[in-house]
């Protein structure tokens, strides 16, 4: 068996869903909030939402598809114009050399973003490969499930008002979610106003679903190490899980001393790549709680070898975002403890509605997610690739 055409494919929909179009125009804090034209909200900074589907197809017909997120429509050309040459010819059971093909390949342009986000992609297609090719699912093929169903947590919660925040709350307690995580909406452009906003917003966020939900609360990168430090020291009593990228991704000594002082636990990750990445946090005592993208890290592979580093340091890991890549992998990896999903708040409902995500992966149901034994990833795209390869 071998690999006879790569094909990645720009798609302009977005690989969270519709959780980006909900998102767009609600106010949170982020990296870009120090600028005062950029502060709210992320759509008037973030590039135009587009997806990569990679298929990866075999001389005796079988295909693979991963995907990943394809800002400006770099990763589809990278795969394209340059991975591709790796994978043709290859024997996809080969997944180890190949990734470490294209890794090393990619070094001149790579070793984090778009080009990880390629590799992650062409990944996750031949582990999809792998499993029709042995009629296995892929979470059978990582060593089996470890927990059936998956626990997921709720990810939303963006404050408008005091009704919709609470409303939206007490809903995701009704629908059986034990966690859900919220979003700051100020950080140090707004002063102590701003960070007593916050604060204020926990503290209704943990007086609403109680002392036997766990809340979290996600920063994307918009505050400062001394911001971030005065912070976490008054939000102490209000038994955060945890507190998410509250630093940019680059500030390693940030994180080293954030973590050194903060009585909150600190999760970062999402926008970590590689082993090499993870490594430097982990083996640095910055991280409580390890959160990495399967369509960023580097797909499967990468992904364990990550999982073990946060093994051998005791340390959970958190995967980042929705899909079914990332439900198989959480379904058979140990160190994981749940996997985060968008809801559609009660508030939004009826103009947005939910349903199963794009690649098929299911909706909870109780706050718990069960993943198919279809072999391979079992997709279910809500839209036609294209005709197949040939």
């Amino acid at each position: 068996m071998r690999i006879a055409r790569v094909r990645a494919t720009n798609f302009e929909s977005s690989a969270w869903g519709d959780f980006s179009e909900r998102e767009a125009d609600l106010p949170l804090v982020t990296a870009m909030a120090i600028h005062p034209e950029y502060r709210h909200p992320i759509s008037t900074w973030r590039p135009a939402e587009a997806m990569c589907i990679v298929e990866v197809q075999t001389d005796d017909g079988l295909t693979g598809i991963g995907w990943c997120e394809d800002y400006c429509g770099a990763t589809s050309r990278i795969v394209n114009g340059h991975l591709s040459r790796f994978l043709i010819g290859a024997d996809p059971r080969e997944i180890t050399k190949l990734w470490d093909l294209m890794y090393r390949g990619s070094i001149p342009y790579g070793r984090k973003g778009a080009a990880l986000y390629g590799i992650s992609a062409v990944d996750i297609a031949l582990w999809d490969l792998r499993g029709k090719h042995l009629q296995e699912p892929v979470y059978q093929l990582l060593g089996g499930k470890v927990r059936d169903p998956i626990p997921a947590y709720a990810s939303h919660l963006h404050y408008l008002d005091d009704d919709r925040f609470c409303a939206e709350a007490e809903d995701y307690v009704k629908q059986g979610y034990k966690a859900m995580k919220m979003r700051f909406r100020h950080g140090p452009a707004d002063g102590l106003p701003g960070m007593n906003k916050n604060i204020e917003l926990v503290k209704l966020l943990r007086d609403t679903v109680g002392d036997s939900i766990d809340i979290m609360a996600d920063a994307y990168m918009g505050w400062t190490l001394e911001y971030a430090r005065r912070i976490t020291r008054r939000l102490a009593p209000y038994d955060l899980k945890w507190i998410e990228e509250p630093l940019l991704p680059d500030d390693l000594n940030g994180f080293i001393e954030l973590r050194r002082t903060s009585p909150v636990p600190i999760a970062t990750g999402e926008h970590e790549y590689t082993r090499y990445g993870f490594e430097l946090l982990i083996k640095n005592n910055a991280v409580d709680i390890v959160q990495f993208d399967m369509g960023r890290v580097g797909g499967f592979t990468e992904a364990r070898r990550v999982c073990s580093l946060a093994n051998a340091a005791g340390l959970p890991v958190c995967t980042h975002a929705y899909g079914l890549p990332t439900l198989h992998f959480v379904a058979a990896e140990p160190a994981c403890l749940m996997a985060e999903y968008f809801p559609v708040p009660v508030w939004m409902k009826p103009d947005h509605s939910e349903t199963d995500f794009f690649d098929g992966a299911p909706m909870p149901r109780g706050g718990n997610i069960t993943v198919s034994d279809e072999p391979g990833m079992g997709y279910k795209f809500d839209f036609q690739i294209q005709e197949p390869v040939s």
